[in-house]
């Protein structure tokens, strides 16, 4: 029998393929020609904002997580919420909001002076190194590039002040041709230059070693994914006031603006998992994402296909443990289940209103299906194994085999308490 070795996806259309025939996101998830960009007032975190009944939901989460700690449930107590107390206080120094664009940390322009010397003479490759390793300086703890696909750039960003939508157009449509840096319009418009081809996607981890994430759902690991947003904050502003200092323009954004997990796809830093978040495979969905939009040329490799998909199809770890059957147990599918999910996209769609229902029954934003994914491993070089077969065989056979063994290693499951985080190991 020939084993055929496969490292990435080959694109099946040259139109969703990029210039130099790497596969892209679009072509993995077989968008639809009927596909429009995504509105981001029907994100589940802007209707919080403009939504009283999604509002409502959220206000007894909040309610029912005080009445947790006050009981010391496990998981809830009093070093809990000064952790998540604690990571919450610096994105309020900063002015962070994860879903706002052009906030102090997310700012569209800023009055840096760029170097004197003017823009360094640099090969995309050499300019991807650099901004590599002043990411990695600022703390990213991984990077990857892309060429911008604006398929997912938000067709509106949504102003949690106003609680309105306003358009995102780019510089070469019609109306819009006279401006070349990123800005505000008067009627609420959102410009983009459309020198701006390019994408610094990072990632950014909540917990080391899966510390915290096996405690699930609680405060703790809500802490901790909180933490992780706010290592991001200044990370994201640095990175972003680095490449100014360079000449050339930036658009920091996290959860706002675009799309996070089809560009950190093109990116090469993962795909798309069942549970509907990014599975990164070194770190698995343990891991939140933030982007930079720039015309500063980089090296777009393309994405990678790690054999994600298909094991995704043959494990489902993450379904039975979903408290409110949010997560699907088909095939992918174009359809949206609710209105959160982007329809035209070949994707598992997850239903965020039942993941709302189910936090406030456990006061905390869950993330058990992050603590029950195969793919949250502790960074342990046997796994590396299943990662290598997983990526070049994709036998449902041997994806269900490894399945089995990680339930037999008791991976996904409670087996530590709260209290262990705080005590210090190997001393």
């Amino acid at each position: 029998m020939k084993l055929e070795l496969r490292r990435r996806a080959k694109p099946q259309s040259q139109d969703d393929s990029n210039k130099n025939g790497r596969v892209s996101a679009a072509e993995m998830y077989q968008v639809q020609d009927s596909y429009v960009r995504f509105n981001q007032k029907d994100h589940m975190g802007s209707q919080m904002v403009w939504d009283a009944r999604v509002e409502a939901e959220r206000d007894k989460l909040k309610v029912k997580q005080r009445q947790l700690t006050e009981k010391g449930r496990a998981g809830f107590e009093a070093t809990a919420w000064g952790l998540n107390s604690a990571a919450d206080s610096l994105l309020t120094l900063m002015d962070f909001s994860k879903n706002q664009a052009d906030t102090r940390a997310t700012a569209w322009q800023t009055k840096v002076e760029p170097s004197p010397t003017g823009r360094p003479e640099t090969s995309p490759k050499e300019a991807s190194q650099i901004v590599r390793k002043a990411a990695h300086l600022f703390g990213a703890d991984q990077v990857g590039f892309a060429e911008l696909d604006r398929r997912w750039v938000y067709s509106h960003y949504f102003d949690e002040e106003t609680k309105k939508d306003y358009p995102i157009k780019f510089s070469d449509e019609a109306g819009y041709e006279e401006y070349n840096q990123p800005m505000r319009l008067e009627d609420g418009t959102r410009v983009i230059p459309k020198e701006m081809k390019y994408v610094v996607v990072m990632l950014h981890e909540w917990g080391k070693n899966l510390d915290g994430t096996e405690h699930a759902p609680s405060l703790l690991t809500e802490g901790l994914s909180t933490l992780a947003y706010a290592r991001m904050a200044p990370t994201l502003w640095m990175l972003a006031e680095f490449i100014r200092g360079l000449g050339y323009q930036a658009i920091p954004a996290a959860n706002d603006t675009a799309l996070s997990i089809p560009l950190a796809v093109d990116a090469g830093l993962g795909q798309l998992g069942r549970h509907g978040l990014l599975i990164n495979p070194k770190v698995g969905a343990r891991c939140r994402i933030s982007k930079i939009l720039t015309d500063l040329p980089l090296e777009a490799l393309g994405a990678v296909d790690s054999g994600i998909t298909e094991f995704c199809n043959a494990c489902l770890k993450c379904v039975p443990k979903c408290g409110t059957k949010a997560i699907t147990t088909g095939d992918r599918s174009y359809e949206p289940l609710a209105k959160s999910n982007s329809p035209g996209v070949l994707t598992w769609k997850v239903d965020a209103t039942k993941c709302m229902t189910f936090q406030n029954r456990v006061g905390t934003t869950c993330s058990t299906c992050v603590r029950r994914c195969a793919w949250t491993k502790p960074p342990r070089r046997v796994y590396a194994i299943p990662r290598f077969f997983i990526r070049n065989f994709r036998w449902r056979w041997l994806n269900k085999t490894w399945v089995r063994l990680d339930d037999l290693a008791g991976n996904g499951k409670f087996d530590k308490k709260a209290d262990d985080f705080w005590v210090p190991s190997g001393r």
